[in-house]
């Protein structure tokens, strides 16, 4: 009975799972904004979902917008508006973002960018924002969060260290190395110094979660060495680095817009990483006596949907 348990749980579990298959839908749109002159401005929306998904800037009432140009890039597409306007505009909105988001920059002759994170509980831009950089950490932070809570392939891989390490200092140890892993490969493919296709990036996270799975399998009856504590979740934190890369490497930011970014979206994924290893540590104690059974449920879902990843990016090869 106990077999079958385990089975149809994890059943359960893949067909819930399978919805979020893509494991990172938050990539967000750019609202560019640039001054050409005092009473003209040109705004440009980049978006990689579809038209009809794409909202429409606010203009203000100030402005007249001209007739919207659009353009095909890869993997996007561009709508471009020239504003006149009879006054210098204060705010440009973007409503209608839903679960998406956008990050708004602000280019002015001889004035260094201004950005901010746009989504659909804050969507508007202020040209003269005080205090804009705190505002854009707090929001890129609640972004990491969701990120990583709302991308199951990265959570599945927490969830199995933790599972797979269980107590104390080596989980601690495997936790840290993880986070240099994927903040370093974070920051270098965002920023632009590596460059690594997006499918294969995705292709190896899979192929990590597997690994994940197999060892989970081998179970915890022999504890690991340090070296292997260290080194396997910081080499498995350097291909998931990547994958939040996706997130924010489209953006075009630079400079301070990019360290804050940066620095706010690494937090957030720290905050929802320690929510992740809390609430499987909670779950493990209120299942102190079925432990094994735990386990047993974890190698067949995440090693299930580690394959299955992997079948279906391997296609977008193809395609």
């Amino acid at each position: 009975m106990s077999h079958l348990l385990r089975h149809g749980v994890a059943a359960l579990i893949l067909v819930a799972l399978a919805n979020t298959a893509l494991g990172h839908g938050l990539v967000p749109m750019l609202l560019k904004l640039e001054q050409v002159d005092y009473l003209h401005l040109r705004v440009s929306l980049k978006s990689g979902v579809t038209v009809e998904q794409t909202p429409t800037p606010l203009f203000p009432e100030t402005c007249t917008p001209s007739a919207p140009q659009r353009t095909m890039a890869k993997e996007a597409h561009w709508t471009i508006w020239q504003l006149r306007c009879d006054e210098p505009p204060h705010s440009i909105s973007l409503p209608g973002l839903g679960e998406h988001q956008a990050v708004a920059q602000y280019h002015a002759p001889g004035e260094p960018t201004h950005s901010s994170l746009l989504d659909a509980h804050s969507p508007v831009f202020q040209f003269k924002a005080s205090g804009a950089w705190l505002g854009t950490l707090i929001r890129t932070a609640q972004s990491g969060i969701i990120h990583l809570l709302a991308g199951w392939d990265h959570l599945l891989f927490i969830i199995g260290l933790t599972l797979w390490l269980r107590r104390g200092k080596p989980l601690v140890l495997a936790i840290t190395s993880f986070t240099l892993g994927h903040s370093l490969t974070l920051a270098l493919a965002a920023s632009g110094i590596i460059r690594f296709p997006v499918t294969l990036a995705e292709i190896a996270i899979a192929a990590s979660l597997l690994a994940m799975a197999f060892q989970l399998n081998r179970g915890t009856l022999k504890q690991p060495g340090r070296a292997t504590v260290l080194v396997l979740p910081l080499g498995f934190g350097l291909l998931h680095g990547l994958g939040f890369a996706n997130v924010l490497n489209t953006q075009g930011l630079s400079g301070n817009d990019l360290i804050v970014t940066l620095l706010g979206f690494n937090l957030g994924l720290e905050l929802g990483q320690l929510l992740c290893v809390a609430a499987v540590l909670l779950v493990m104690f209120g299942m102190k006596h079925h432990i094994q059974r735990l386990q047993s449920i974890a190698v067949y879902s995440i090693g299930s949907m580690a394959v299955f990843w992997m079948w279906e990016r391997a296609l977008l090869l193809a395609v």
